[in-house]
């Protein structure tokens, strides 16, 4: 029980973090209907932005949080006006605009590859408590603070969806991204305000796996993982990205735990052989026609 206890735990602060990342490609699928498949290497800089504010310039950990969010936010609203925005104004179709993802993600890793080299980096940061105590069982203090951290900034997340002006206007433009420009929202308003969200999940996903795990360029192929949870919880739906997430994640621990970590990858792939197989639009996604 106790061991299970652990895995649970350890599977949902993994969870968690796919569900950020899982979050930050529903929303952007959810408006303008393309996978934004440059979304890992986001998540890779702001580890590096992490890693910097850490190891070069001694930013304490709230220093390093505000760096790793900030970088990435900067990158997808560049991403946004330079490339996603001109190609939607000429009408490219959403697997134009997939494949340009794909180009700037490769870009990315390849320019810090090229600058910083192709090896593995540790953030050099002591954390004051290493394990917190849970009834039998010991749990790494990362792994608290990451399933804390990301429940907490998920819920506020959707408080500011469901609440605010602006949230209902991305909600109007999901819907309908015409409708909604006809009813006077503004577009690009809402393009900036997705994409810097997304930019957000990016950075502080980035930020957790920096100190988790390591940093290296190719880190952001971990973001395949948030992919199968957004389309085992319906591309799309935001409630599907996050249960899809922290589902993933415990299914993924439990496997390592159980059987074999070799054999993770495994599963991971065969259950979203299997949802799309007997669920096409994932748990909680709808059928929807492409947007113009």
């Amino acid at each position: 029980m106790a061991i299970f206890l652990q895995q649970a735990i350890t599977g949902m602060s993994i969870g968690g973090i796919y569900a950020l990342l899982a979050v930050g490609y529903a929303l952007i699928y959810s408006i303008f209907d393309f996978t934004n498949f440059a979304f890992g290497a986001m998540m890779m800089m702001g580890s590096f932005a992490c890693l910097f504010a850490v190891n070069s310039f001694g930013l304490p950990i709230w220093g390093a949080f505000a760096a790793a969010v900030l970088i990435t936010i900067i990158i997808s609203l560049a991403t946004e006006l330079v490339a996603y925005r001109p190609m939607r104004t000429k009408g490219s179709s959403r697997l134009t605009l997939m494949i340009a993802a794909m180009g700037v993600d490769i870009f990315i890793v390849n320019l810090m590859t090229l600058i910083l080299g192709g090896n593995i980096k540790q953030v050099n940061y002591a954390w004051p408590i290493r394990t917190i105590a849970i009834g039998p069982v010991n749990v790494g203090f990362v792994d608290i603070l990451a399933l804390v951290s990301c429940l907490v900034i998920l819920v506020f997340l959707w408080l500011f969806l469901d609440k605010t002006i602006y949230g209902v206007a991305i909600r109007a433009s999901a819907l309908d991204t015409n409708t909604a420009g006809l009813m006077g929202i503004n577009t690009n308003t809402i393009s900036f305000l997705v994409f810097a969200i997304s930019g957000l999940c990016a950075g502080i996903a980035g930020f957790f796996f920096g100190f988790k795990y390591a940093v290296y360029p190719a880190m952001g192929g971990i973001s395949t993982k948030a992919f199968i949870a957004s389309v085992i919880g319906g591309l799309g739906s935001l409630p599907g990205a996050v249960i899809g997430g922290l589902l993933l994640g415990v299914l993924e621990t439990m496997i390592s735990g159980y059987i074999s970590s070799t054999y993770r990858d495994l599963f991971s792939y065969a259950v979203l052989i299997v949802v799309l197989l007997l669920m096409p639009n994932g748990l909680f996604g709808k059928n929807s026609k492409e947007k113009s």
